[in-house]
């Protein structure tokens, strides 16, 4: 018999279904708690979001697929993902309220819009072809003979873009009624604008698509009108680029360098979001990590430090086997773009210190010039370090008060100081961090009797970009 002690019945927050192959996907879009519901599970809860009493929903499912459900414990799992309402929270909207900036996302990506896009990028290859001047490569960077202007120039130059490229974003979010949010962070000292894409695992999946790449098409975009401005003030002095020419070649080729980044799939950049959402997966960049760290641990003999794998769905072990070399592939573009670009820059750079610096006699202005050059870099390289030290200090300050927050409230599972574990892994390196991680899975949602439970689907999608430096 199934269990039908539930009385009450139960209200439910604005939900969203959205078919996901065998399974569907149930996700609350104002908290972004989504889950990979079994098809008999998700259409049992949708048949009680639409007013269906518990009784007759366990009658129906008796009926339907011959066997009992254990609705206490259904609802649990319900409660647990937050789909339940509780007294005091927001009564449900008849309707769900207007996106703001809805239509500037539609102009933004509408058919002319995409015309003119196209037409931008014909101008810019053909002008690429024609005009050897206008081509971005590492030495164009060096817009100035000031070391200094150079620095400070491109470090601000390039934040208007970066603005860009994550408003792109929000708008391909808020084109199809996602209440994206465009904001401003700090990862160590430097500036950083960031988009959170929330609800659009609501939405089919076809649809996430564009939001994704969108901020790929304002890059590119920003390249081509970079070379196009670059190609008028070459025509206008008539005897090759002046500063303000040079100056939109080297951002060209910064705003180049952040298109390719895009490329590194071993991070959680816009393209990996675009594979894993084309592969119906969850997590597939953690379970490809944990794949290749298995498979390191077992070569090198340190079998000890391989982790379980059965942590992450079917879906995303199967794929991580075949998208491992596409990780790799990642950091091979990574090394081959710092090999054509970050070491010529670099030599460059040294080259001209040395000269500058090299030379006894009186100072003059490129002495000076690479005088603060150095002491700026040298500024930045220290806060860098300064603020790690600070954050790490903080975080143990911060396990330590938790720590002692939870000895305090259940003493009986406050560790034996007398006990120390000898086998402990090392902490994760901080200096690898992905700065668009993405939560883990709840693992307060338990199974149910009759119904296979509900798999949690990462809390929310960052589309972050860091190139404010």
């Amino acid at each position: 018999m199934a269990d039908t002690r539930q009385t009450a019945e139960p209200a439910f927050h604005q939900l969203t279904f959205v078919p996901e192959g065998d399974e569907v996907l149930v996700g609350r879009a104002d908290t972004d708690s989504y889950a990979l519901f079994p098809a008999d599970g998700a259409t049992l809860l949708h048949k009680l979001t639409t007013g269906m009493p518990l009784a007759d929903a366990v009658a129906w499912y008796n009926a339907a697929y011959d066997e009992p459900v254990d609705m206490d414990d259904f609802l649990e799992t319900l409660g647990d993902l937050g789909f339940l309402r509780v007294d005091g929270d927001e009564p449900v909207a008849e309707a769900p309220a207007a996106v703001r900036y809805a239509r500037l996302g539609r102009a933004v990506f509408s058919p002319v819009a995409w015309v003119v896009y196209g037409a931008i990028a014909v101008v810019c290859v053909v002008l690429l072809v024609r005009m050897p001047d206008v081509r971005p490569y590492p030495k164009t960077l060096f817009f100035t003979e000031s070391l200094l202007l150079v620095q400070v120039g491109l470090l601000f130059a390039q934040l208007p873009f970066v603005f860009l490229h994550e408003s792109f974003h929000a708008l391909a979010g808020r084109r199809i009624g996602i209440p994206s949010r465009l904001g401003v962070g700090r990862r160590l000292y430097f500036v950083v604008f960031e988009t959170t894409l929330n609800g659009l695992l609501g939405v089919p999946r076809r649809k996430r698509y564009l939001p994704f790449l969108a901020g790929m098409v304002a890059d590119a975009l920003v390249f081509c009108l970079l070379v196009c401005a670059a190609a008028v003030d070459a025509h206008r002095s008539g005897h090759g680029l002046s500063f303000f020419g040079r100056f939109a070649v080297a951002l060209a080729f910064v705003t180049a360098l952040r298109f390719v980044w895009q490329f590194y799939l071993f991070l959680r950049t816009d393209l990996y979001y675009v594979f894993s959402t084309a592969l119906g997966c969850v997590a597939l960049h953690d379970a490809t990590r944990a794949l290749i760290r298995n498979t390191a641990c077992r070569l090198s003999g340190l079998r000890h430090r391989m982790v379980d794998l059965e942590q992450w769905s079917d879906r995303d072990r199967k794929v991580a086997r075949w998208y491992a070399p596409f990780a790799a592939a990642g950091v091979l573009v990574m090394l081959l773009t710092a090999a054509g670009t970050a070491v010529p820059v670099l030599a460059h750079f040294v080259r001209l210190l040395v000269d500058r610096l090299g030379h006894p006699g009186h100072p003059d202005s490129g002495f000076w010039d690479s005088v603060g050059f150095l002491a700026l870099s040298f500024v930045q390289f220290g806060l860098v370090g300064v603020v790690a030290l600070r954050d790490r200090a903080r975080e143990r300050r911060r396990q330590r008060q938790r720590d002692r927050t939870e000895a305090a409230t259940n003493p009986a599972a406050a560790p034996d100081p007398a006990v120390q574990d000898t086998a402990a892994l090392p902490a994760p390196d901080p200096a690898v961090q992905d700065t668009a991680a993405l939560p883990a899975p709840d693992p307060a949602v338990q199974d149910t009797a009759a119904l296979p439970a509900p798999t949690p689907t990462p809390a929310s999608l960052h589309a972050e970009q860091e190139r404010a430096r």
